[in-house]
């Protein structure tokens, strides 16, 4: 194998060894067998682990495959990781909240903040939204989290970082038949078939979602269908991709407090108050449905101490979201690139010195109409905005990991980013004509110190940026005096910036690892949320006054075996995340940044007989009620909740998996999710009422 390769699979060998992925507690010690021929899973596994030991920072590997239990939505596989704050928005395959580090929390839905990645190419708009719907994650064979500005590699700029899909292909995965079925009429069946000839392998993955929702008005459906085929021969490998995905469902929208806790099932317009009559979710009927076609093909040259890369995609997602009171169609179109070129060079004392230069760019179109909804029958009203809008972006960088000795490393990266957005008024011609540049450079210094193989530290200083997108620029409003004249205005932002200092470790002793990361962020021009009334039509603003994130992200993993038979094992999984944002200055200075708790507790423990069947217990608590909007009003909180789960798995020879996986087993009543307000009250529909006891039982067959 080249030496390139070598070298890196050594050292992360010699690292992973050490360091289990904390999503995967089935796999605590990883195999010493490392598999280089080829493109195998083990080696694809590899190489990600290389990736991410070379990153002064916190990050995140899942292995689905090491997975029990459902995988149905992206909310499901991200719950319970370090740094990470799932929020169930409508359940299924809805909008979940993702959160990391506070970024892009305040839209509603979050369309923003985190870059995704599908094989390291963007899956975002040329605006840099997503609808996160769209993701299957049974697609992906492992999935990467770069927190924060350790996505820089990858285009990402913004505070949150980056996610980042890794596919499913016939080297890495068996052709199988998954079929799910649970409760509020679940069902989901996927087929992968795949094969291997000589140079080549293709794997087509087939899978249909559908579920009638906890509440009324939740009804959801999603197809798709991924095509994989690739072609390797000596130092290159080529891989083409195709996507095609239809995503629906229903939105049963917001409850007032007293609503969500009483009667969490139901919809505005099932009660008697002024607010049911004019938000009648039966006759509006809210929903959103997206339909994605996307082509990509990604190509990788070795040589002896270099690698080159280079992606290139290009998508259409048509894309309809109607909310209560308007009704907005989408036709976007994004091409985009992505190089990379990565070079080593040694020392006498065989050290490398990793060079990394990458280029990203993107750009698109995105022409928007917005129609208002008739309150009586629900049907479209006058056609009352329709916009062009166009974007794109270009993303220059490099970064040095330079040896300072045999267990220091240190880390140096710059990003020059440039990022255009421009609307144009098709229905009133020049009147919402405008036009944004969005130019800066983002810089990062790490340093990576092993003192051992079982003790890893590392810190970094960072800056990251986030220009807002089309949701914030181009804004809906409706008159106070009469809801059903709705216009369209053009909110005028900056560019968020930040400067965040982390440090954290990886350790482990004996039967225990464990991992600790601490942020701190100064955020000037923040995007914040001000959502009017009806939580419908909102506005975001770059906050007048600095802004500060910190927090802190903890995982614990312990496995110890043997303990009543020969075979048998505890597995053990803990995860904190502690949220503080506050405004600094303005405003709501001394205020805490609605949106995410300040303390998120997560445990599961497993006890496997032996090693096909494990039973496991798991808990999400939610200690603290937690501020809903910025004033921080006593009225209006989100409670504070505590959810019990159980899940149980067997798998026979490696070809036959079932799973049963029962949720919150108390029926506890509470709020997932809620819309942010800079000022909120009781009487305003506010939160997204949690599903009550519910489960799911799935099998899958590999051949």
């Amino acid at each position: 194998m080249l030496r390139l390769l070598n070298c890196k699979l050594l050292t992360a060998f010699l690292a992973a060894s050490s360091f289990s992925c904390y999503a995967e507690t089935d796999d605590i010690q990883r195999t010493e067998n490392i598999e280089i021929i080829g493109h195998s899973s083990t080696y694809q596994k590899q190489e990600i682990e290389i990736d991410l030991q070379q990153v002064a920072g916190a990050t995140n590997l899942i292995n689905l495959d090491a997975f029990h239990g459902s995988q149905s939505s992206l909310a499901k596989v991200l719950n319970y990781q370090p740094g990470i704050v799932v929020q169930e928005f409508f359940g299924g395959n809805d909008q979940p909240r993702i959160n990391i580090r506070g970024s892009g929390i305040q839209d509603n839905p979050v369309n923003r903040g985190i870059q995704l990645l599908y094989d390291g190419l963007a899956l975002n708009q040329a605006d840099g939204s997503f609808i996160i719907g769209l993701l299957d994650p049974e697609q992906a064979k492992y999935i990467s989290v770069y927190r924060g500005s350790n996505a820089m590699r990858y285009g990402a700029t913004t505070l949150g970082g980056a996610i980042n899909l890794h596919s499913r292909n016939a080297t890495n995965s068996q052709q199988s038949l998954k079929l799910e079925t649970g409760s509020f009429g679940l069902f989901k069946g996927a087929i992968a078939l795949g094969n291997k000839h000589e140079k080549w392998d293709y794997y087509l993955n087939a899978a249909h979602y559908q579920q009638q929702g906890f509440r009324s008005h939740s009804e959801g459906e999603r197809n798709n269908v991924a095509l994989n085929i690739g072609f390797t021969e000596n130092n290159f490998e080529n891989r083409s991709y195709f996507n095609y995905t239809d995503n629906q469902f229903n939105i049963p929208f917001l409850l007032t407090k007293e609503q969500a806790i009483n009667n969490p099932e139901s919809v505005m317009g099932e009660g008697n108050t002024p607010m049911d009559k004019l938000l009648d979710i039966n006759i509006r009927e809210p929903l959103r449905e997206s339909k994605q076609l996307r082509l990509a093909n990604k190509s990788r040259y070795f040589n002896e101490n270099s690698q080159h890369s280079l992606g290139l995609y290009a998508e259409q997602v048509d894309d309809v979201f109607r909310n209560p009171l308007t009704h907005v169609i989408t036709e976007n179109k994004n091409i985009g690139l992505d190089y990379a070129f990565n070079h080593q060079q040694y020392n006498q004392q065989d050290q490398a010195t990793d060079y990394l230069l990458f280029a990203s760019a993107n750009a698109g179109e995105m022409p928007r109409s917005f129609h208002a909804i008739n309150p009586i029958n629900g049907e479209l009203m006058q056609e009352f905005a329709n916009i062009e809008q166009n974007a794109s972006n270009v993303t220059l960088g490099g970064q040095v990991n330079y040896p300072l000795s045999d267990n220091m490393t240190t880390v140096a990266s710059l990003q020059w980013v440039n990022n255009r957005r421009e609307i144009k008024d098709l229905k009133n011609s020049g009147v919402l004509d405008s036009s944004f540049l969005y130019t800066v450079i983002n810089p990062k210094v790490g340093l990576i110190y092993q003192a051992e193989q079982q003790q890893r530290y590392f810190t970094n200083l960072s800056g990251s940026s986030e220009a807002p997108n089309f949701w914030q620029l181009s804004t809906v409003s409706s008159n106070p005096n009469d809801p059903l004249n709705s216009y369209v205005y053009v909110n005028d932002l900056k560019m968020q910036t930040a400067t965040t200092w982390e440090i954290g470790t990886q350790q482990t002793y004996q039967n225990i690892n464990w991992e600790l990361a601490y942020y701190y962020s100064i955020v000037e021009d923040e995007l914040i949320s001000v959502v009017g009334d009806f939580a419908v039509n909102g506005k975001t603003i770059n906050y007048q006054g600095d802004t500060s994130h910190q927090g802190i992200e903890f995982a614990a993993n312990s496995r110890y075996q043997s303990l009543f038979t020969g075979q048998d094992q505890l597995i053990s999984k803990f995860i904190y995340n502690y949220s503080n944002f506050r405004f600094e200055e303005g405003d709501y200075a001394g205020n805490q940044i609605a949106g995410i708790p300040d303390h998120l507790i997560q445990t599961e423990l497993s006890y496997l007989p032996f090693e096909s069947w494990s039973v496991s217990t798991n808990l999400r608590w939610q200690p603290k009620d937690t501020w809903v909007d910025h004033l921080n009003s006593d009225s209006v909180k989100q409670d504070a909740y505590f959810l019990l789960g159980l899940k149980s798995s067997y798998q026979y020879q490696k070809r036959f998996k079932l799973f049963v996986e029962l949720n919150n087993i108390t029926n506890e009543t509470y709020q997932s999710a809620y819309v942010i307000r800079g000022q909120s009250a009781p009487e305003l529909p506010t939160f997204i009422p949690g599903a009550g006891f519910n489960f799911s039982a799935g099998i899958s067959v590999n051949w």
